[in-house]
């Protein structure tokens, strides 16, 4: 592995979500021997409703749990710092990703309640397509298996091809443990397609320079949620690395979106990365265009 996480901002709304990702982040920052930033913003609107009442309420409530975290945290032997922000939830996450100079947003991907987990969609959606840092969603289910937080062995990155896409592989391959599988999902049903897309996968990832990472290239029919989702289980997939949506992603698109059904139909966690225009992706954008 060799791309650092120096800091670490963690998005937490105190449910059992935001615990577990918060504790997949801790492991990380011990791993890379990260700062931690540990945010927690509050939508000053809610308070205009009856049901936002509670939460004004609990404020204070709120800046004990996050004060007692950052004592945790740091008697872990890790540097961290801890902030109760106001105003426009993924607003306020973006500016302490800049001000921080964050290089990892972690965002657990559920909340406690159901209008919790409405929210949560609604702030993560906007920060996938304007986080300029890696997003990565946590899911309870990842709690159960800390021991690969930061040391992803078994990553699955998938491409269709795009500028996105061919980021996230050179992301992929940088933090790769022991095994790369590089998914591509097609519409096409010939034998003929199948194979020209296995070799254009050949020619974007093949082994790493120092020719110690296997990789493994898997051309599958269907929609590419549904394919990634189900290849990343099958494989046992520490971590699916997929590129960020360019825009942002409306409710009409949670039933369509490729990242939305790979979040909701993996295990593990799932790592979005932002278009990235360096030497790598330039370089095979090129050279897939003089090709096709």
């Amino acid at each position: 592995m060799t791309t650092p996480f120096k800091t670490i901002l963690v998005a937490t709304d105190l449910s059992h979500s935001g615990s577990c990702a918060l504790e997949y982040a801790k492991r990380i920052a011990q791993l890379h021997k990260s700062t931690l930033v540990v945010v927690h913003a509050i939508d000053p609107a809610g308070f205009a409703f009856p049901e936002g009442l509670p939460q004004a309420a609990n404020d204070q409530a709120a800046r004990e749990a996050i004060r007692k975290i950052e004592q945790e945290t740091r008697a872990q032997g890790i540097e961290v710092h801890s902030l109760i922000e106001t105003g426009i939830i993924y607003e306020r996450i973006l500016l302490a990703v800049a001000d921080h100079h964050a290089d990892l947003l972690v965002l657990g991907t559920r909340a406690a309640a159901q209008a919790g987990r409405a929210a949560l969609g609604t702030v993560a959606r906007r920060l996938l397509a304007f986080a300029p840092c890696p997003i990565l969603t946590v899911p309870p289910a990842a709690s159960a298996n800390l021991a690969h937080a930061g040391r992803w062995e078994r990553v699955l990155v998938a491409t269709d091809f795009s500028a996105a896409s061919l980021s996230a592989l050179g992301h992929a391959q940088n933090i790769t443990g022991s095994q790369l599988f590089v998914v591509h999902a097609t519409a096409d049903t010939s034998r003929e397609k199948h194979a020209h897309h296995l070799e254009r996968l050949r020619f974007v990832a093949p082994f790493n320079e120092s020719h110690t990472l296997p990789v493994e290239h898997i051309v599958a029919e269907g929609e590419a949620g549904r394919v990634i989702a189900k290849e990343a289980n099958r494989l046992r997939a520490d971590l699916v690395v997929l590129g960020s949506p360019r825009d942002e992603l409306k409710d009409k698109d949670l039933q369509t979106s490729t990242v939305l059904q790979v979040v909701a139909g993996v295990s593990c966690p799932v790592l979005c990365v932002p278009r990235v225009r360096d030497g790598f992706a330039a370089h095979l954008e090129k050279e897939l265009t003089h090709s096709h």
